[in-house]
């Protein structure tokens, strides 16, 4: 199934608004279920008649018929399906994004992409330097280390769903495979036809049913501070503390810096950035001994 077909026409934004109808229950919006209800959510109809709009220019919305909503509809539309802040910027984004998407967004400069390097490296914990597709961009020694065993690691959606080791490396591994997903929603935006994040889309929905599941929810979150348990194959377990740090101006790059959150993870990275130690050479033996 390809997750990614159907950018055009208005698709993101009509699918957005299908999926986060059905969450809606009418008894959050105090309105009477009835015995003869068919669909689990809203009715288009109450959507409308929440948002203050008519029901056939809602449906003309969910058809992508309609693409660009005024703000005043866009607000109503973020009320009655009940967004938090970050669905309904998310929303926002849809219904303001041109009909013609597909073109990629512009990364950081040669020179500051050299200077995050720098930063990166100087760095005493694991850190990431991700993209709004979250490709791993760049990567310091710790980092390296911290997710050594696992491969691909060119991408962290990737890393997450494609990994064989990576469901029992990651301790909440079914939670991190859904918090990945929505923050790749979050970060992508109305970037949905960008040809590289459909080859992602596609790639991933191919071999791996949790992430085709996940992306049809049109789940969004996003992050300053998480918590990550990892089980590694020469650390042992480790409590890290995720820091999400943006760097404005760069097209949604992003540093992920792992601190530990305790002492046992603390001294477990300090042995991991610590060369293997190299065996003593044996006492050479008197002449004439251990011939």
């Amino acid at each position: 199934m390809d997750v990614a077909a159907g950018h055009g026409g208005g698709a993101p934004l009509a699918a957005f608004l299908r999926a986060r109808r059905d969450r809606v229950r009418p008894e959050q919006h105090r309105l009477a279920a009835g015995a003869q209800r068919q669909v689990p959510g809203l009715r288009r109809d109450e959507v409308a008649l929440l948002a203050g709009i008519s029901t056939d220019y809602y449906v003309r919305l969910e058809q992508g018929r309609e693409r660009r909503p005024s703000p005043t509809v866009v607000e109503g539309l973020a009320k009655a399906l009940l967004l938090d802040a970050v669905a309904a910027r998310h929303l926002r984004e849809l219904s303001a994004a041109s009909t013609a998407l597909g073109g990629e967004a512009p990364g950081m400069g040669t020179e500051r992409r050299a200077a995050v390097h720098r930063l990166l490296d100087s760095l005493p914990v694991p850190a990431l330097l991700v993209n709004r597709w979250l490709d791993i961009v760049a990567v310091n020694p710790l980092g390296e280390l911290l997710h050594e065993g696992l491969e691909p690691r060119d991408n962290y959606a990737r890393l997450v769903f494609l990994a064989p080791g990576a469901p029992s490396f990651f301790t909440d591994w079914p939670e991190l495979a859904r918090c990945v997903v929505a923050s790749l929603r979050a970060q992508a935006g109305p970037e949905t036809a960008s040809a590289r994040l459909t080859h992602l889309l596609d790639e991933l929905s191919a071999h791996s049913d949790v992430f085709r599941s996940a992306w049809s929810g049109h789940h969004l979150y996003e992050k300053a501070l998480d918590h990550k348990r990892l089980r590694h194959p020469r650390a042992g377990t480790l409590a890290l503390d995720q820091h999400v740090l943006e760097l404005p101006g760069s097209e949604g790059h992003r540093i992920w810096a792992f601190h530990p959150a305790d002492g046992k993870t603390s001294n477990a990275l300090l042995g991991l950035a610590s060369p293997a130690p190299v065996p003593a050479a044996a006492p050479a033996l008197p002449p004439g001994r251990g011939e």
